[in-house]
């Protein structure tokens, strides 16, 4: 039997989001073996380079507005390329000689996989959070084509150990579902000593400021666990649509102490972890359902040997060890989520806390060791 090598072609609709570097780390690793990346929309080159990518053809402005105006009707009906986008995609697929298809997202998972079944190409698909929690309930359409993308697949990759159980809840057969962590190049995060730093302690919030991580409530838990000026601030970095609430809720109660940085190059993000003490990141299930995955922000603190505080959510338990490597609260819990915050307060435990979360991560999330998992999933992907 002939096995062949891995040639992979990553497809996403988006390539890339400031937000979604993880992706990059798997598609620039010659480990991989990526050879192009198909996509509809391609942003941040600048951040992202040095990349191959076909961007295809999609529907018209007009249809945009259309299907943006008219969602509620539109989510009843399956999602599909255009006849151009598959000619487009095609000719790439065949001239990259292309023999696996890495998607990343259900939702882009479902509509790739009728070119794969075409063209007789495997495909697998990485699941991340909204599209196995919110996305099936909001879009029924999206529900159907699930359960056909789960017949096809080789595999479904899940991005931590909890949302293998949700896999399986909505369909997906167990034996087709593979856990690949996403990993951080230890080599960009060094540890961070911050036995030097001095009065006030900084928590760090990085992330979109989505309903999902609960930016507001950490506002106000901030504020009941430091309420004198000089013992602490919370810087929130990043941009999203809770921008105005969060602004509202800092100057209603006049917290100078409260610092909203918007959105930071990496550069300077790697500079504001160097600054921090601890990170935060105060996750929940938002009103539609929407869940998290594992939520990179977190890996990339740790290691720099910043203790966290985070919620029982998702998958975020197996990457931070309560009481061990940083603390855990139920979501929604302010009180519990105040309590968290008060506690850091103490030098020795965060100092603790930091060593050993660093030591876990180059324990279970390297980028290497991970991206070497991956490439072994293609590998016995392609003799299935």
């Amino acid at each position: 039997m002939i096995v062949h090598k891995p040639r992979v072609a990553l497809y996403v609709d988006d390539f890339l989001p400031y937000t979604h570097g993880w992706i990059y780390r798997q598609v620039s690793d010659p480990v991989t073996n990526v050879k192009t990346v198909l996509c509809h929309k391609r942003s941040e080159e600048h951040i992202f380079p040095a990349v191959r990518y076909v961007k295809s053809s999609t529907t018209g402005p007009f249809m945009a507005y259309i299907r943006g105006r008219f969602w509620f009707l539109f989510k009843f009906f399956a999602s599909s390329l255009s006849e151009k986008s598959t000619r487009e995609l095609t000719k790439e697929l065949r001239a990259q000689e292309i023999n696996l298809v890495h998607a990343h997202f259900g939702t882009n998972g479902v509509l790739i996989a009728p070119l794969c079944k075409q063209l007789d190409i495997p495909l697998v698909v990485t699941f991340h959070g909204f599209d196995i929690s919110s996305a099936p309930l909001r879009w029924p359409a999206y529900r159907r084509q699930l359960q056909s993308l789960f017949d096809q697949i080789v595999y479904a990759i899940a991005i931590s150990d909890e949302m293998v159980n949700r896999l399986i809840a909505i369909g997906c057969p167990k034996e087709k579902i593979k856990v690949s962590y996403l990993g951080v190049p230890l080599e960009e995060f060094p540890f961070v000593d911050r036995s030097l730093h001095t009065k006030p302690l900084v928590f760090l919030h990085a992330g979109r400021l989505t309903a999902k991580k609960g930016v507001p409530d950490l506002v106000h838990a901030f504020e009941q666990a430091y309420p004198t000026p000089g013992e602490a601030e919370l810087w929130l970095a990043g941009e999203g649509e809770e921008k105005k609430e969060i602004q509202k809720a800092i100057a209603s109660h006049q917290l100078s102490t409260v610092k909203l940085l918007g959105r930071l190059s990496e550069e300077e993000l790697k500079q504001t972890r160097s600054k921090a003490d601890v990170f935060v990141l105060n996750c929940r299930t938002d009103e539609a359902g929407t869940k998290e995955g594992l939520p990179i922000s977190i890996l990339e603190a740790c290691c720099t040997g910043m203790p966290v505080i985070s919620t029982h959510h998702a998958g975020i338990p197996e990457a931070i060890q309560h009481d061990q490597t940083g603390l855990l609260v139920n979501e929604c819990d302010n009180t519990a989520l105040a309590e968290a915050l008060r506690k850091m307060s103490e030098a020795p435990l965060r100092a603790a806390m930091g060593k050993k979360g660093r030591a876990f991560m180059e324990d279970k999330f390297s980028l290497a060791v991970c991206n070497e998992k991956l490439n072994t999933l293609y590998q016995t992907a392609l003799k299935n």
